[in-house]
């Protein structure tokens, strides 16, 4: 690039080339395989009344999981488990909490496990179906390279870039997307502040 092609000429020269690049992703959209889907959300509904039924019998009694109030009350008033600090609305019972009492009872670990296979059921499986084309079976999401503040790509309608993969689970979630007969996948990253030089010496 010359000098006199940087700042906003250059901005708007790289973000209109590069948007016929996100309208065509866009319109191919990624294939995903809906009954192995729906397989994945059975076996994590399966596994959420497995782990149901264990705390239950930890905790001696039945009670709203989902619930802050209950949760704290059965935490640290029943069970008596350290760390209890009552505000106005009751117990803290966030992740932070419950990592830290992990080793104090075998019920806090399954808490855990509920809560996060809870997610990925509510938010990938059950968020995920309403997204899949009838026609074209692939879920068409929408890209913008304007919206977060380092510069990256963004997904929305749904978001596929939050997905997990440092589970087992997650892995598995991963595995319903899958290339179109006669291609692969790719995978490519590239480091923010590198990126930033470049532009740096460029201009």
């Amino acid at each position: 690039w010359s000098s006199d092609v940087c700042s906003s000429d250059l901005l708007v020269l790289l973000y209109q080339w590069f948007q016929v690049f996100l309208i065509d992703m866009q319109y191919q959209g990624i294939y995903v395989d809906k009954d192995k889907l729906f397989d994945f959300g059975n076996e994590l509904k399966n596994r959420i009344e497995e782990l149901t039924k264990e705390i239950y019998d930890l905790a001696g009694e039945e009670f709203n999981i989902n619930s802050p109030k209950q949760l704290g009350e059965i935490l640290f008033e029943k069970l008596k488990l350290p760390m209890g600090k009552k505000n106005k609305k009751g117990y803290s019972t966030g992740v932070e909490i419950l990592e830290k009492l992990k080793f104090t009872h075998p019920i806090i670990e399954r808490i855990l496990e509920y809560r996060q296979i809870g997610k990925l059921n509510s938010t990938y499986v059950e968020g995920l179906m309403p997204y899949i084309n009838k026609t074209t079976k692939k879920i068409h999401s929408s890209f913008h390279q304007t919206v977060t503040a380092t510069g990256r790509i963004s997904s929305t309608e749904p978001n596929l870039q939050n997905i997990p993969t440092r589970n087992e689970l997650g892995k598995n979630l991963r595995k319903v997307f899958k290339p179109e007969e006669g291609n692969i996948f790719i995978d490519a990253d590239y480091s923010q502040i590198e990126l930033r030089v470049l532009a740096h010496i460029v201009c």
